[in-house]
């Protein structure tokens, strides 16, 4: 009887999550067709398309044409984004669905609804991670942030992949936290999909395994990677060069692409001085972090790796401020920092916080639109949210490191629960 029942909550459950998949994929169906933009999501639809229906390689030229053309109605010229298919072949498992759908508006919305379920799932796995015990309204608050900032917003509406890497990286620390290191291992391959933006934070995974002896996070890792490669070769054998020269080609089109990149493009040498002061400093920070969380335990380790992934924005690795969404989860973890130290009396402090955000962002971004109403995003957007984290981070470490709660194992943290 109780085996049924739970069999037909089951089935409840998939029937309401697919009607709800179906409602919202033919929402954003209705907001494609009358809506313009999509075209990082457009970039990758069309190159894996023309791979599996035409044999076309996406790294080819004839492919980063059509695409511009589509987008510009010409090449790109110096300064616009190229939309080079800058992504490992092995990223067609991803976008090979998609790219089987013949109808851009249709691929587009289903795409949407997929990123708009990982934006919440984002939420899910930050709080889980975290152990944050919030009140409904933060989190209704967190939610809101995530979908309607200015990050959320124009990752959505470009379609970004951006979105699914921070839902991998926050899934990575969870399954490490938890000690399921062969689902880690397998997520940290799988991320290398996007490996640029979070290069810093993999090394971290890789280094700090090697270090607490996790072998089956790198031999999961590994093996993955290996299977992915060997797949991408038989496939294309001569793919690796025209994906690094891609890769290297689309990096150079995101200017500027990092806090200290707004520094030298506003004050030339004095910017670039203090860039360069900026990058040394943070990079002696990220080593600092690194060799004590090489000792320390797995709470701690999840700060360091939430730093890292805020610390990759400044030391110059290019990234475009619409894909902060990678430092939501690092933002919550400040966050949660404040409520874990003050209780219910920062609550106040929190929303606050969130707001303050959520109309700095937009309002650089309205205020510096162009009069056209062209999607142009200001370089002064680099510097919040990094800025922002990075306080909360540091401002809150030393209640990481002087609480015992900080480096308790999952065992414990489950009698805490009790």
């Amino acid at each position: 009887m109780i085996r049924s029942l739970r069999k037909n909550r089951t089935i409840i459950f998939l029937v309401l999550a697919v009607v709800l998949f179906a409602l919202l994929t033919l929402a954003n169906f209705q907001f494609t067709k009358e809506s313009r933009g999509g075209y990082e999501f457009f970039g990758n639809w069309l190159s894996v398309r023309k791979f599996l229906t035409e044999g076309i390689s996406p790294y080819s030229d004839q492919v980063a044409l059509e695409i511009q053309d589509t987008v510009y109605g010409r090449p790109a010229t110096t300064g616009e984004n190229p939309y080079l298919f800058s992504a490992p072949l092995y990223s067609i498992i991803l976008h090979g669905p998609f790219a089987l759908i013949k109808n851009f508006i249709l691929a587009r919305a289903v795409w949407m609804t997929v990123l708009e379920i990982s934006l919440a799932a984002i939420v899910l796995v930050t709080l889980q991670l975290t152990f944050w015990k919030s009140n409904r309204l933060i989190m209704i608050s967190l939610l809101i942030f995530c979908f309607f900032g200015f990050q959320g917003v124009m990752s959505l509406l470009e379609g970004s992949t951006i979105i699914l890497t921070t839902l991998l990286a926050a899934g990575i620390l969870l399954a490490m936290y938890n000690k399921h290191d062969e689902v880690a291992g397998l997520l940290l391959a799988i991320i290398t999909f996007d490996f640029m933006p979070v290069a810093l934070f993999c090394l971290l995974i890789i280094l700090w395994s090697i270090v607490k002896k996790r072998t089956r996070v790198i031999t999961w890792f590994l093996g993955t990677l290996v299977l992915l490669l060997g797949l991408s070769f038989l496939l294309i054998p001569d793919w690796f060069i025209p994906f690094l020269s891609n890769f290297i080609d689309q990096l150079n089109g995101i200017i500027p692409g990092s806090p200290g990149s707004v520094l030298v493009d506003r004050w030339g040498d004095i910017g670039y001085r203090i860039s360069l002061a900026t990058t040394a400093l943070i990079t002696v920070l990220i080593v600092v972090e690194w060799w004590q969380a090489a000792r320390a335990g797995s709470r701690l380790f999840v700060w360091t790796a939430m730093f890292t992934l805020t610390a990759s924005t400044w030391i110059g690795l290019k990234i475009n401020p619409d894909h902060y969404v990678l430092l939501y989860p690092a933002l919550f973890l400040g966050l949660e920092l404040l409520c874990e130290r003050w209780k219910i009396r920062v609550y106040g402090i929190v929303l606050s916080i969130l707001a303050l955000l959520f109309f700095i962002n937009w309002g650089i971004y309205l205020l510096t639109m162009p009069g056209n109403a062209a999607i142009v995003i200001s370089s002064f957007l680099l510097i919040p949210m990094p800025f922002a984290t990075t306080f909360l981070l540091y401002w809150s470490k030393w209640w990481v490191v002087k609480a015992k709660k900080i480096d308790l194992e999952p065992t414990l943290i489950e009698i805490q629960r009790q």
